[in-house]
């Protein structure tokens, strides 16, 4: 069995497999400025092919929009359910107004309420604020979602 000595290793630094791989009077160019060097041309290359695709042939993205003209149903995307049935509800101010002051209060909610507990049952204003929130989300979310 061999025995084992701790003998110092020579470093294996970027400069040593350069000399190893190069001629000695070449001038030693780090690995990372090669390597970026190499990524940033792959980079402009495939971008150049893909931009001489787009230009030669161009994908239309269907019918040109009518601005005279609205669909009968419009509806935003569910995540934007409860603004736009809150928007339909209200009149269009307080519709505006009310989300931007309560997403600037949830903001600075943590910077106020500066309390060492942590468990929302020690904390029974705060959790209902927030549950009657979210129901309220929910609820007109859902009111959006089967509204015509």
């Amino acid at each position: 069995m061999p025995d084992i000595v701790d003998r110092p290793r020579e470093p294996r630094t970027s400069r040593y497999y350069w000399e190893r791989e190069h001629e000695p009077g070449e001038k030693f160019i780090p690995y990372f400025w090669q390597e970026f060097s190499s990524q940033v041309m792959i980079l402009f290359l495939f971008l150049g092919v893909m931009g001489g695709l787009a230009l030669l042939w161009p994908n239309g993205l269907g019918e040109p929009a009518n601005p005279l003209v609205t669909p009968a149903s419009t509806k935003p995307e569910w995540y934007y359910l409860s603004l736009y049935q809150l928007l339909r509800v209200v009149p269009e101010r307080v519709g505006i107004i009310v989300p931007a002051v309560i997403v600037v209060l949830m903001i600075l909610l943590p910077f106020v309420d500066r309390s060492r507990v942590r468990n929302p049952l020690h904390k029974p204003v705060t959790t209902t604020i927030a549950l009657v929130l979210i129901v309220a989300a929910v609820a007109l979310t859902i009111w959006g979602w089967v509204a015509s």
